[in-house]
């Protein structure tokens, strides 16, 4: 059951209309990295989850985004102002026309679609994709910022800004409480799983913890080693359950001089 509750999370203060900021505000309102979006995307992955904390944790962000797309429709409904007597040049025109409320786009116009949504049904993988959407969100309420000198917009701003960060610090601690479960086991695959290639070579390589150190095997010319007929070597001993036996051939279709042998009854 939801309940809306008519005390505002943030009480919005609008000094005076600016019809351009609202135009670009949209972004936060209909666009692909704002409230709308995040809220449906947590709200979908939660149906989703099967560990009930993390399923609370993604309804309480959720619910708090529907009430930031609130404070965000207010601010733009009064950014816009009055719309009885418009000049022909009125920045926010398409808002204006249908009597000054947002509009569910961003801020170029193009209309908000579920394809902004990220939901995968693996939990590692969903959280991770939250964190990057807080972090998005972040970076455009900064930009924002540069963009108005109200300063009832700016602190609004600010406490958005401010929860973008809190919702990423919940969602990173989660994901470190799930580190080897879900996508983040070591499927391993083949020893193919702990190499790095150095595919773009020339002055500038660079060493770090993503090449070095943690298991990894760094490979300083892979189209040498590996280029042409493939020639993997022995597959390692299986990690686990799910390891692809020693000896599967599968490789063999990277191979241009391997020629596929048909079944039974298929030959021609």
């Amino acid at each position: 059951m939801f309940k809306h509750v008519k005390d505002m999370e943030y009480t919005v203060h609008v000094d005076k209309p600016d019809p351009r900021f609202a135009i670009l505000l949209l972004e936060q309102f209909g666009g692909g990295n704002g409230e709308l979006t995040a809220a449906m995307q947590y709200f979908s992955q939660s149906l989703g989850c099967n560990d009930p904390k993390i399923r609370d944790m993604l309804q309480d962000i959720a619910a708090e985004e529907l009430s930031h797309l609130e404070m965000v429709g207010e601010a733009l409904a009064m950014l816009v102002g009055g719309v009885n007597n418009i000049p022909k040049d009125f920045p926010a025109n398409h808002m204006a026309l249908l009597g000054g409320g947002p509009l569910l786009t961003n801020s170029g116009g193009e209309p908000w679609t579920a394809n902004y949504v990220n939901s995968n049904g693996d939990i590692y993988t969903d959280l991770t994709s939250n964190t990057g959407a807080e972090l998005r969100a972040k970076l455009i309420y900064e930009r924002l910022l540069q963009q108005t000198d109200d300063a009832g917009v700016k602190d609004m701003i600010r406490f958005l800004l401010s929860r973008e960060e809190s919702h990423n610090f919940s969602f990173m601690q989660a994901i470190s409480a799930l580190q080897g479960t879900g996508v983040d086991k070591d499927f391993r695959d083949s020893d193919f799983s702990k190499k790095y290639m150095n595919m773009s070579t020339g002055q500038g390589d660079s060493r770090g913890p993503w090449n070095q150190g943690n298991g990894i095997s760094y490979e300083t010319d892979p189209n040498v080693r590996y280029g042409g007929p493939a020639q993997y070597g022995k597959d390692p001993a299986p990690a686990g359950n799910r390891e692809v036996a020693p000896g599967y051939n599968d490789n063999t279709r990277n191979n241009p001089s391997y020629n596929q042998s048909q079944p039974p009854g298929q030959q021609h």
